[in-house]
């Protein structure tokens, strides 16, 4: 019985050592793809889009690049500030969000008439105009002018175009580690399994 204790265990840490093996492999397989390539790629649009549209906000430029990276993977904005060590940060990063051309559909549906606000909009119509014409608080205006600006300038510009095809990459880099690591584990298991039972 011991015999066949010590062949179990000698295959339990066998498994252990032969899956971080296949994880470093298949992390630098991935990164032949550029893991810290597609890092750098997301942060330098992150400070092109800084100094283009001049955004100010106390999140640095890595961690917008974190905004954006989480924002793909479907993390809501109190997620994202949870992320950055901070609850509290969760309105910074639904303003630096917009800022970055990232919109979640209850951004782009205010409670007044869009196409009256743009309309007032481009006739040069102040904020405490078109807050009384629309009957809403010039806060709100001012909040949604911020949004269909910046949704106007995705339109033109195409920062979210660049964004998708840096995480694309980087999606297809996770799976390869993925496939790699339970590829690897299972033919692990298979051959030395096979030896324990012999």
């Amino acid at each position: 019985m011991s015999g066949r204790t010590d062949q179990l265990r000698d295959l339990v840490l066998k498994i252990g050592a032969s899956t971080k093996v296949v994880e470093k492999q298949a992390t630098r397989h991935g990164s032949l793809r550029g893991s810290g390539e597609i890092e750098r790629a997301l942060l330098g649009v992150v400070r092109e889009m800084i100094k283009q549209y001049s955004i100010q906000t106390k999140l640095t430029p890595e961690q917008l690049s974190t905004v954006v990276r989480l924002f793909y993977k479907g993390l809501s904005d109190t997620e994202i500030a949870e992320r950055l060590g901070d609850r509290a940060l969760n309105k910074t990063v639904s303003r630096a969000r917009i800022k970055l051309h990232l919109f979640r559909e209850t951004d782009l549906k205010p409670p007044f008439d869009k196409e009256a606000f743009l309309g007032l909009s481009d006739a040069g119509k102040s904020v405490k105009e078109m807050a009384e014409a629309l009957k809403v608080a010039p806060s709100t205006i001012s909040e949604y002018r911020n949004i269909f600006d910046s949704q106007r300038a995705s339109e033109r510009d195409g920062y979210i175009k660049r964004f998708l095809e840096i995480l694309s990459d980087q999606d297809v880099s996770e799976r390869m580690v993925t496939a790699h690591t339970e590829d690897g584990l299972q033919d692990t298991i298979d051959t030395d399994y096979e030896a324990a039972e012999a």
